[in-house]
């Protein structure tokens, strides 16, 4: 259960900076926008139109990761479903330079999971049993895949995954979050995305290998062209039946931009040695 659970933290917060990084099946036609999720309402365009027009790739990224590094902060709401499994990871990120803070609490089968990352540490809360009064593990055994996937919730690595896509397709401008947002349909390419993922390469090769060679992503982005949601439904390989396919469902919020954060690490008295 421990390794189970540890393998759903792992994915929650990894699908906060790179949410629909794994793959679906590529959507023939022109692209819709997906179901309408709390906190949006459509105002769509007909005909793929939409405010702003088409975005080149690189053109995008470029912006996006200027605006991201401004705001330096971010709130993150991620909801996906894994084996039938509802979860959910909530928390913030803060990036400066090539640093990120991070905490994050998920949801999981045996309860919720709070991670926190700061000064290059990870510390850990809910997936062990500490000693009295010591509910923190600091850099322990799972905090190596943990802390990879944490220090991907930088923003501006999941940007990367844009940058070679050509063109974005407007589908239409929405309120998203209370936010106005341009909505955007992209598909990309799982070999480029190993290529810039490189941590999450054996995944991208293995679907690769099962003849699922793209992604479609629903992207959102604000007036400054930071992201505010981005949607994917993937299928993936089941990791209880090889062979077999799961469809993981994933929405990821990012809110407040720029907002004041505090991420501090847990208190040392309550940290197991």
């Amino acid at each position: 259960m421990r390794k189970w659970t540890t393998t759903i933290v792992t994915t929650g917060l990894a699908a906060i900076a790179v949410a629909g990084c794994t793959s679906s099946k590529k959507t023939e036609g022109t692209p819709v926008s997906p179901p309408a999720t709390p906190g949006s309402s459509s105002t769509q365009t007909g005909g793929g139109g939409g405010a702003g027009g088409p975005l080149a790739g690189a053109a995008f990224v470029a912006a996006a990761t200027t605006a991201v590094e401004k705001a330096q902060t971010v709130k993150v709401k991620e909801t996906m479903s894994l084996l039938g499994i509802p979860l959910t990871a909530n928390g913030v990120a803060k990036f400066d330079d090539q640093t990120v803070a991070a905490d994050v609490t998920s949801s999981t089968p045996v309860g919720p999971v709070q991670v926190i990352i700061v000064d290059g540490d990870v510390y850990v809360k809910g997936l062990t049993k500490g000693a009295a009064g010591k509910p923190w593990t600091k850099n322990a055994g799972e905090s190596k895949d943990i802390a990879s996937a944490l220090k991907q919730s930088d923003p501006r690595l999941a940007l990367k995954m844009f940058s070679d896509v050509g063109t974005l397709k407007p589908v239409g401008t929405e309120t998203v979050n209370g936010v106005s947002a341009t909505h955007y349909s992209v598909t990309v390419e799982l070999a480029k995305l190993a290529k810039k993922f490189p941590d999450l390469a054996s995944v991208f090769n293995e679907l690769i290998k099962q003849g699922i060679k793209t992604q479609d992503v629903q992207l959102w982005v604000d007036s400054q062209q930071r992201p505010v949601r981005i949607v994917t439904s993937a299928e993936i390989p089941n990791p209880a039946k090889p062979g077999s396919k799961i469809t993981s469902n994933q929405t990821v919020d990012f809110t407040d931009w720029g907002a004041p954060v505090t991420i501090q690490a847990p208190p040392a008295d309550q940290v197991a040695n």
